[in-house]
């Protein structure tokens, strides 16, 4: 009987032997399988855009990734590229909410690489009608009437390179434009913000009451960082030449 017993438990080890052998040699397969993928990208980043994000990658040097999949959002929505593209421009992000971003290497066979994810919060409508339009004044320099806007930059916004004011000056009665056009700044530069600017306008009587309607495109900052799409912010000021 004792031997009998002996005989079973022995068997039962060799069988338990067995099935680990094969479970670890199914894990050296499956390891040799993950190696034969696609590349993963590297140093996938991401620029803050309204409505929209950009993403960039740094495309692997292996010879099997031949495509670039970019899956988002809560329902996986997909942009397929047949070439190894190094970045995109996802559009069309509403939500007012924060997107996470997955960007997949494919073989020819449609194998997906491991992952390189980033999440990125677009600008949104909210945020935009959320900006507090610069004020707009009247100042004399130099014995001549200007227009001056204070407020450009802000803790929500900026004014630089590329930003513009687009400006009319209206009579009282609303009867007569004086003067339009398009106010820039050529001393701005990409590293620059301004938070004021003047506009000579001889044209202004002493004396007169005038409406200036304008639209400022500002960049909104978000994290303290200046996002790559400028907004508009619009207002109509009364002013008062003394």
């Amino acid at each position: 009987m004792k031997r009998k017993y002996i005989y079973i438990v022995g068997s039962l080890l060799l069988f338990a032997g067995l099935i680990g052998c094969e479970d670890m040699d199914n894990n050296y397969k499956q390891y040799l399988q993950e190696y034969s993928y696609s590349g993963k990208v590297e140093a996938l980043r991401s620029y803050i855009g309204f409505e929209r994000i950009a993403l960039a990658w740094d495309v692997p040097k292996d010879q099997k990734s031949k495509q670039i999949l970019v899956e988002y959002g809560a329902d996986k929505q997909q942009k397929l590229f047949d070439h190894m593209v190094d970045s995109v421009v996802i559009d069309g992000l509403d939500a007012a909410t924060g997107y996470d971003f997955a960007v997949y290497t494919l073989d020819n066979a449609g194998n997906r690489s491991v992952p390189a994810t980033i999440t990125a919060l677009p600008i949104s409508r909210t945020m935009v009608d959320n900006l507090v339009p610069p004020t707009c004044s009247y100042v004399e320099v130099d014995g001549v009437p200007n227009v001056y806007w204070a407020g450009l930059s802000a803790v929500s916004m900026a004014f630089c390179k590329y930003s513009y004011i687009d400006y009319k000056i209206i009579s009282e009665d609303e009867s007569e434009v004086v003067t339009k056009g398009c106010l820039k700044n050529a001393d701005i530069t990409s590293l620059n913000r301004v938070s004021e600017l003047k506009l000579p306008a001889p044209q202004l009587s002493k004396g007169s009451t005038y409406y200036v309607d304008f639209t400022a495109y500002v960049y909104p900052i978000s994290s303290d960082i200046v996002t790559m799409d400028s907004v508009p912010v619009n207002k109509r000021t009364r002013i008062i030449v003394e």
